[in-house]
């Protein structure tokens, strides 16, 4: 199933604990360590505002959540379901 999350944060103390949190997930691996069923197929995040999107192709909640965890103290996240990934990302453009 699709879902668009939609994060954002709401500080910018905040929005610097996520960049440094951000680059050690990265250099521990990153993408390659997202837990499996969870398909990224798109993203986008505009550092200026401190916002981003995702569509990602999981089988639960759970298994995005085992993704969003460790940054759901500092941003605000929505996850919602989604039908068609060109519709979604078409509203973004």
């Amino acid at each position: 199933m699709l879902f668009l999350i939609s994060y954002k944060f709401t500080d910018p103390n905040e929005q610097e604990n996520g960049a440094k949190m951000l680059t050690e997930w990265y250099d521990k691996g990153g993408p390659q360590n997202r837990p499996k069923g969870y398909d990224v197929k798109s993203w986008v995040f505009l550092p200026q505002r401190g916002k981003g999107y995702s569509v990602v192709n999981s089988n639960s909640l759970e298994i995005i959540w085992k993704q969003w965890r460790p940054w759901k103290n500092l941003m605000e996240i929505t996850i919602e379901p989604c039908a068609d990934l060109d519709e979604t990302v078409a509203l973004y453009r």
